[in-house]
């Protein structure tokens, strides 16, 4: 777990110096709770996008979440901390249910709402390509630069082994 938060905060402290792995595409997603995000108007505020796509399903994504380190770096770096940062959970499966997220469906490693403090999207269908979002499989954590738009950091479950 401790090489996934490096990986994070490394991806946030040193994006200027991290190879570029591409322009995220432009997105309008709307989280459990109404509220609307569009990634380029993040951006152009000049805040980093820490952008999880999982899915309930997935025992390496939950023990991701079960960590809290997304939910800790919100705290510290999120709009009620020094406000560098949008922590963004979209669930990358379609066929996920409000159940799912709440850990009370059959298709959830457990309880993925309670305690956590950014917003979570969960679409049906799917608007974001997976292709660049979770290209290898879940989870990816993608950190997007506000400068140029650019994929910095590209957190995917195989560096997670180890854990």
């Amino acid at each position: 777990m401790k090489k996934l938060l490096l990986s994070i905060t490394l991806g946030l402290s040193s994006v200027a110096a991290m190879a570029q792995m591409g322009t995220a595409p432009d997105f309008t997603v709307t989280d459990i709770d109404g509220t609307t995000h569009h990634l380029y108007d993040i951006l152009d505020q000049g805040l980093v996008v820490v952008l999880d796509a999982s899915a309930t399903w997935c025992g390496t994504c939950w023990s991701v979440h079960q960590a809290h380190y997304l939910r800790d770096l919100n705290t510290q770096k999120g709009p009620n901390g020094t406000n560098e940062i949008r922590v963004i959970f979209y669930e990358a499966d379609a066929s996920t249910t409000m159940a799912d997220l709440q850990g009370t469906g059959s298709n959830t490693q457990g309880d993925w709402l309670t305690g956590i403090n950014y917003p979570v999207v969960n679409e049906s269908p799917i608007t974001l390509p997976g292709s660049v979002y979770w290209p290898e499989g879940f989870p990816t954590i993608s950190v997007i630069r506000p400068a140029d738009r650019e994929i910095t950091a590209d957190v995917w479950n195989q560096n997670l082994s180890g854990m």
